[in-house]
């Protein structure tokens, strides 16, 4: 049977495109708690979304319906350990589709109404290990700078939410009224907008392939190649990537795997919504000859 010529072309640019794109990464996100103060319905909400806007406005990831994760939340409690979370909010979490569980928690809230300030702890739970994978703690404070105090750590890890001490939250129940105290607290939210912005970046890395090699020098190594992301992926001309090989190795009978980097990258284009054209800065690179080895290369984000 002859395939009408309009249907054809349909059928290639249905098949191809989707191709072109990373799959979304589906989170969700555990509504804020704090370990002494009681929150408002509205400083929940506020912080809550400040932590859901950096994932949302990324343009890479599925974010699970709030109405889940509140009554997630109910079930939300990090055992002795530490290093795993509950195992009823991880099959909830997984049952929702989930991939990942981002639970943010405060101490140490003050609002005044003139300044608002605490610690907030934001962490990624990987639902198909029920492991921390990552957690970071930011100093908020408005009116001032936010100040990462704990890096990024990634694996396994065992570690204890920073700062909890007296409970200074009952101070937040003072005089003010509700209004100056939630201006203070919006305030404060963006001051670390960056640093939420960059939480992201580095727990959640992007990576693309290489599409092909544009252009070349006389000695045949890459100047310039072209990419499988574009601005649906937040990829801007001038953004910083680079090249990496990645292998599996063994150790001690587990495979573990390896990257290497080959060579940084800047964007020089964007084409479109999947596609970039990227030049390469590193003046010396293998890029052609381990395409040419069939090694695995994938490009990924730079986090400055």
């Amino acid at each position: 049977m002859k395939i009408p010529p309009l249907l054809l072309l349909f059928f290639c640019l249905f098949c191809v495109v989707p191709g072109s794109a990373q799959e979304k990464i589906t989170v969700g996100i555990i509504p804020a708690k704090d370990r002494q103060y009681s929150f408002s319905s509205t400083e929940e909400t506020e912080i809550t979304n400040s932590v859901t806007n950096a994932f949302v406005k990324s343009k890479r990831f599925t974010i699970v319906d709030r109405a889940h994760m509140d009554a997630l939340n109910n079930e939300k409690y990090l055992q002795k350990s530490e290093d795993y979370i509950n195992g009823t909010t991880v099959q909830q979490g997984k049952s929702l589709g989930a991939q990942y569980l981002i639970s943010i928690a405060s101490s140490d809230y003050v609002n005044d109404g003139a300044v608002c300030k605490f610690k907030l702890q934001l962490t990624v739970i990987d639902v198909t290990t029920g492991q921390v994978a990552g957690s970071e703690s930011i100093d908020v404070k408005g009116g001032g700078h936010g100040r990462k105090i704990a890096g990024a750590v990634g694996g396994a890890v065992v570690g204890h939410f920073v700062g909890i001490g007296a409970g200074f939250g009952a101070l937040a129940g003072g005089a003010a009224s509700s209004g100056s105290r939630e201006k203070a607290l919006q305030k404060a939210l963006h001051e670390i907008a960056a640093e939420i912005d960059d939480f992201v970046s580095v727990h959640f890395p992007l990576y693309f392939s290489i599409v092909e090699i544009e252009e070349k020098d006389e000695a045949g190594t890459a100047k310039k190649i072209l990419i499988s992301g574009g601005n649906n992926f937040g990829l801007k001309k001038g953004d910083r990537l680079k090249v990496v090989e990645i292998s599996e190795v063994d150790v001690d009978g587990k495979k573990i795997s390896r990257k290497k980097d080959v060579c940084t990258l800047r964007v020089a284009k964007v084409e479109d919504g999947n596609f970039s054209s990227c030049t390469v800065t590193t003046q010396q690179n293998t890029i052609a000859a381990l395409l040419s080895d069939k090694k695995k290369l994938k490009v990924t984000t730079i986090i400055d």
